[in-house]
């Protein structure tokens, strides 16, 4: 018999004997005929899913930039830079990539430069078709984004400092509410969690109901039968750990979405802006008042993980608030207007700092700025704890053995740098400060990223920005683009993909 032939019939009897084995173990027959199945089936690419999430008015080098150890730009730590802005994601910076040297093209100065800042287009008006990274993203993988924001505009409607996203024709308007943009998302989703319409789902549940000792037998017949790593190994792997670590108390993340997931936060926005008028003014707008701003963001934070863990949105874009809006962030920790009063904060010197000092952000004083610090961190804060932790300790339902986060890249980005300085080209500000973009991005995007870095960039001290033709970002999001599998995309201005990042 040919080693081909071999094969094939080994393949068949050990299908048949793991689904008798299944359903001697009171498994049912939809789920023991998955679980059979998958012995011979060579395990598949987790989906691949990308986030754009925005914060305005850039930053604080001073309170931002990461602290490399010993200039090893794989070593850094996150929560040792004065008030920290991204300390919150320390526990995830193997995840990680830090981009500073880039710059934004375009004639748009300051604020006005958000019309671009996503879509590497030159133009200043708000009328020239323009693509952005997450729409570009999207249209190559032949999948609608989900685009929502928590404050993105004006009462009044869309202008200027609320135009972000575009879908290569216009500017889009984000959903603002997270109720409705649950209830469009997941309006074919069943209200069961069991039974043949959710095999997969069936199968954990029956899975979890195995004993250590049952799991470890299961591998056995697997063992010399089948291929080393398939699809039902990678389960029985993870649920032997699961067993093994008690599991959190015992529950395995459900792994589809067919029956509608229950949020929390969401429901508290449905129930408090329930009967809302919008109001030009935005007296009376529910939506609009700083008080509620908060829980929004919260709630669609996570709508966006949920929609990420189902796969039901693989491209997500989330504007926390236009640019130029001017909430009071008290609720923070950080009173003050968020615009006027906060980022508009002139940075001062250290004691000591001089122009020709060697270049740090411990030239500038950090006490000035702690308060703008302090605001900026509430959004890194409220990014972790409803949607990077989610997302690093769920099990991608798409991919067993991998966390959701392995399988994800989202890209955090401001339309500034320094938030006083309204620079958007990496540069040294007086004394000697660095002062680059914030753009990070956070996830493994299928091993397609080498994350875990401060990515190289050339200062030059002389010209006062970056050399080497400073860099567009544009660059980065072709590179991102490649990453997610959307080779055909292209973006103005663009010199070559940042060869660093890729696998």
């Amino acid at each position: 018999m040919s080693p081909h032939l071999f094969l094939q019939r080994a393949e068949k009897v050990l299908t048949r004997r793991l689904f008798m084995k299944a359903l001697g173990a009171g498994m049912t027959v939809p789920a023991a005929l998955r679980f059979s199945r998958m012995a011979t089936a060579a395990p598949t690419a987790g989906a691949k899913r990308f986030m754009v999430f925005y914060t305005p008015h850039g930053t604080a080098p001073e309170h931002f930039e990461p602290r490399l150890v010993g200039g090893d730009r794989t070593n850094f730590d996150l929560d040792k830079t004065n008030v920290s802005i991204l300390g919150p994601l320390q526990p995830y910076k193997q995840y990680l990539n830090y981009y500073p040297g880039l710059q934004y093209l375009g004639a748009a100065d300051t604020h006005d430069g958000i019309v671009n800042c996503l879509t590497g287009s030159m133009a200043k008006d708000t009328t020239t078709p323009r693509i952005s990274v997450e729409h570009a993203i999207a249209k190559a993988k032949g999948v609608k984004p989900l685009i929502l924001g928590a404050c993105s505009h004006q009462p009044y409607g869309l202008d200027h400092n609320g135009m972000l996203f575009w879908d290569g024709t216009s500017a889009v308007d984000p959903q603002k509410s997270p109720a409705k943009a649950f209830d469009s998302l997941f309006a074919g989703s069943g209200n069961t969690s069991s039974g043949t319409g959710n095999v997969d789902a069936q199968l954990q549940s029956d899975l979890l109901a195995f004993t250590s000792a049952e799991v470890q037998g299961l591998k056995g017949t697997l063992n010399g039968l089948t291929r080393e790593q398939n699809k039902l190994q990678a389960h029985l792997n993870a649920l032997d750990s699961l067993k093994s670590t008690g599991g959190g108390g015992g529950m395995m993340p459900q792994s589809s979405c067919s029956s509608k997931p229950t949020l929390p936060t969401v429901e508290m926005v449905r129930k408090a802006s329930a009967g809302n008028v919008p109001d030009p003014s935005g007296g009376n707008d529910w939506f609009y008042q700083a008080a509620n701003f908060p829980l929004i963001l919260q709630a669609q934070l996570e709508l966006a993980a949920q929609a990420i863990i189902c796969n039901a949105a693989p491209v997500v874009g989330l504007m926390s608030m236009y640019a130029t809006c001017d909430f009071d962030f008290s609720f923070a920790g950080a009173p003050g207007s968020h615009h006027n009063t906060l980022s508009h904060k002139n940075p001062e010197a250290a004691s000591g700092a001089q122009y020709n000092s060697p270049i740090s952000v411990d030239n500038l004083n950090p006490s000035t700025r702690m308060a703008f610090a302090t605001a900026q961190k509430w959004f890194t804060t409220q990014l972790v704890k409803y949607l990077v932790s989610v997302l690093a300790t769920t099990d991608d339902p798409t991919a067993p053995g991998t966390k959701v986060l392995d399988n994800t890249l989202i890209l955090w980005t401001s339309e500034i740098g320094d938030g006083a300085d309204h620079n958007r080209a990496s540069e040294i500000l007086y004394p000697q400060t660095p002062a680059s973009l914030p753009l990070i991005t956070i996830g493994k995007c299928g091993g397609a990223i080498k994350s875990g870095q401060v990515v190289p960039s050339a200062v030059d001290p002389d010209k006062q920005k970056v050399a080497a033709s400073d860099r567009p970002a544009s660059d980065l999001y072709l590179t991102l683009a490649k990453a997610m599998g959307a080779g055909s995309v292209t973006f103005p201005g663009q010199t070559g993909v940042i060869s660093e990042v890729l696998s």
